[in-house]
């Protein structure tokens, strides 16, 4: 069967580990961007990730012929003319596990092919089971590509060792100061014929790559085939991978998989939930990994090429962990942050290649106040509030007396940052010296999020029964005169929104999406006779199925779709594109205001179409704007899902 390129590409799998490795391709086995690969681990969770193993080619031999199980977007260093590729999956599942089945009808030949990586370590099994009607001979090669996972590298064979183990049926191959060992195991008694090689494979072509504007072609190490041979009826084999000499059996990590779904799915509620909830519950354990700089835990942003951020750790800690029953982790990845705080402001994110936290952001400490109250309403934590009160205050003294990147308290009690050349709000691109989406000043969802961060702190202190005189701050007084200045200066009184932005006391009239903050937040600054207008301006200029908007059509600089390379992404990626995790403050602005659960229902109904596309099972980072509102960017974003699983909690 032939499938064209543009299917094949927008159904992926994504298996990750608990230390920032993975597993990840489409479901029919067809790499289509440089980060597919079979095995890719980290060496310093959960960043430093390597690609190690792009995949093993499969194919099935009778009477001299080869046929292919799988196949790839082979050229000889072209672009294929041919937008179509062969594909024999039949079907796929992934709960716990993954199972995909491939069919050859033609020489009746089913493979039933079951993947997994063992939680915590960076084990990985994969296990083939095959009916066959007649002898055959089973051919695995694995292509070997140790490098950088966002890099695109043509093997040299001269940097590539292998030694290959007889009696103990494992292969190690070394490359560069890395490793990694294949091991065969069966239960049907198959042993491997190992037939050494060390050439190069074809040219490997991704497209995806091509559409982002990147180096999209290159080649691997093939350093031999594991020939089985299988008579008719049914057999099993299994691989096991690691980066030592100590395996699991494919059992124990198969077990140990299934058992941890199983547990997911009860510690959140859910044995009797809907199954696309549940696929939400399995896809958030995704996002939730080790961090060795702080031994806690913290939340990989988005899947491929994300580590984790500050500001989407904050806003996916309420949906991937409190709602699905992981408080400790909840209070472990706040924990995590805080104590990496720097002049009251947390890391907005660990760079991939292990360098020190950068601190340009305005709102992941302000998120962070938020994530924690949400923490505090749950588990009523008094304990930890208290360790924590002191750290916090320190932080809210910072921003009244000026921290770094400009940000301040100003006189009116609303906080103001940065400068034309920062970009510190969660519209966050900047290239060279463009920075696309200018929101330097005082920004609604800024002041929105300080109002709320002052308001747990009030909160806090009630709870903690500090006594008024003890307190540093007057945090009521300081409420109100942020409420009031709020609402004095960012109220447009013509049009009944909110303006996005004040620059030295000058409304920018460019209405964007952040308005919704001022009611979804759970103490909204906004004043309440003044929701509704807002929400339905929303709801009129930014609300599409899966996301909200981050320009209205109307305006000039709107981009209806997000394509190119980097330079026009960028420009398209805070300009016209929806938001998935927008979503969720909408549905609770719209919920607050007008209590309808059927309205949020029938728009959760909505997205989850969307469980079928991309990372199935999970959802994207970002959609276009213009219909059919095609996903794009991370196939698989933390907040997103966070606020897809807390919209559920809210309203089934």
């Amino acid at each position: 069967m032939q499938k064209s390129i543009n299917d094949i590409m927008n159904h992926e799998y994504l298996m990750t580990n608990g230390l920032g490795g993975y597993s990840f391709g489409t479901l029919d086995q067809v790499n289509c961007r440089k980060y597919h690969g079979l095995y890719t681990v980290s060496y310093n969770p959960p960043i430093e990730r390597m690609h190690l193993i792009s995949k093993i080619a499969e194919a099935v031999v009778i009477e001299g012929a080869t046929y292919p199980v799988t196949f790839e977007n082979a050229t000889d260093g072209s672009v294929p003319l041919n937008d179509a590729t062969e594909t024999h999956l039949k079907s796929y599942r992934h709960e716990g596990i993954i199972e995909q089945v491939f069919e050859l009808s033609e020489i009746g030949v089913i493979i039933k092919r079951t993947l997994a990586m063992a939680y915590g370590t960076n084990h990985l099994a994969v296990r083939y089971q095959m009916e066959t009607t007649r002898p055959v001979e089973l051919v695995m090669t694995p292509l070997f590509n140790f490098r950088d996972h966002h890099d695109v590298v043509s093997v040299n064979l001269e940097d590539y060792h292998v030694r290959y183990d007889d009696p103990l049926q494992y292969l190690h191959v070394a490359s560069k100061g890395k490793e990694v060992y294949l091991k065969w195991e069966s239960a049907t008694g198959l042993t491997p014929n190992y037939k050494p090689n060390h050439t190069v494979s074809a040219f490997s072509y991704y497209p995806i790559e091509t559409q982002r504007g990147y180096p999209d072609i290159e080649r691997h190490a093939d350093l031999g085939a594991f020939h089985f041979s299988i008579d008719k009826g049914l057999s099993e084999v299994d691989l096991l991978i690691n980066l030592s000499p100590t395996f699991e059996s494919a059992s124990s990590v198969f077990r140990g998989r299934q058992d941890r779904y199983e547990a997911l799915i009860a510690k959140a509620g859910a044995k009797y939930a809907p199954y696309s909830f549940k696929r939400l519950i399995q896809a958030a354990d995704d996002f939730i990994v080790y961090r060795k700089t702080t031994g806690k835990m913290t939340i990989i942003a988005g899947y491929p090429w994300f580590s984790d951020w500050g500001r989407d750790t904050m806003i996916s800690i309420p949906g991937l962990t409190l709602e699905t029953g992981r408080h400790e982790e909840a209070l472990q990845m706040i924990e995590g942050f805080l104590s990496m705080a720097y002049m009251g402001i947390i890391p907005n994110n660990f760079p991939d290649e292990g360098e020190a936290p950068m601190y340009n952001t305005s709102d992941a400490t302000l998120w962070l106040f938020n994530a924690l109250y949400m923490y505090y309403e749950q588990t009523k934590d008094l304990k930890s509030i208290e360790r924590l009160y002191p750290k916090l205050m320190e932080i809210i003294n910072h921003h009244i007396q000026g921290t770094i990147n400009e940000i301040y308290m100003d006189v009116d009690g609303l906080l103001s940052s940065g400068n034309e050349e920062t970009q510190l709000t969660w519209m966050d691109v900047k290239v060279g010296g463009w920075v696309v989406t200018p929101r330097h000043g005082k920004a609604v969802e800024i002041n929105a999020l300080w109002y709320n961060a002052v308001a747990v702190m009030n909160e806090f202190s009630k709870r903690l029964n500090i006594p008024p005189e003890a307190l540093e701050r007057d945090f009521e007084i300081l409420m109100k005169q942020i409420k009031q200045s709020f609402n004095d200066v960012f109220w447009n009184e013509k049009e009944h929104n909110l303006y996005d932005l004040i620059i030295d006391g000058k409304a920018v009239d460019i209405p964007r999406p952040n308005m919704i903050f001022a009611v979804s937040l759970p103490f909204a600054v906004l004043d309440e006779r003044r929701w509704l207008p807002v929400v339905e301006y929303v709801m009129r200029n930014f609300k599409v199925p899966y996301g909200l908007l981050t320009l209205r059509r109307e305006d000039e600089a709107f981009h209806e779709r997000y394509e190119g390379d980097l330079l026009s992404r960028d420009g398209a990626y805070h300009r016209g594109t929806a938001w998935g995790w927008l979503i969720g403050p909408y549905l609770e602005a719209h919920y607050k205001t007008f209590g309808d659960t059927s309205y949020i229902r029938s728009s959760i109904d909505a997205l989850m179409v969307h469980l079928d596309e991309g990372v199935h099972g999970s959802i994207a980072e970002i959609f276009e704007g213009g219909a059919p509102h095609a996903w794009r960017g991370c196939s698989a974003q933390a907040w997103s899902v966070a606020e897809a699983i807390r919209l559920y909690k809210m309203t089934f």
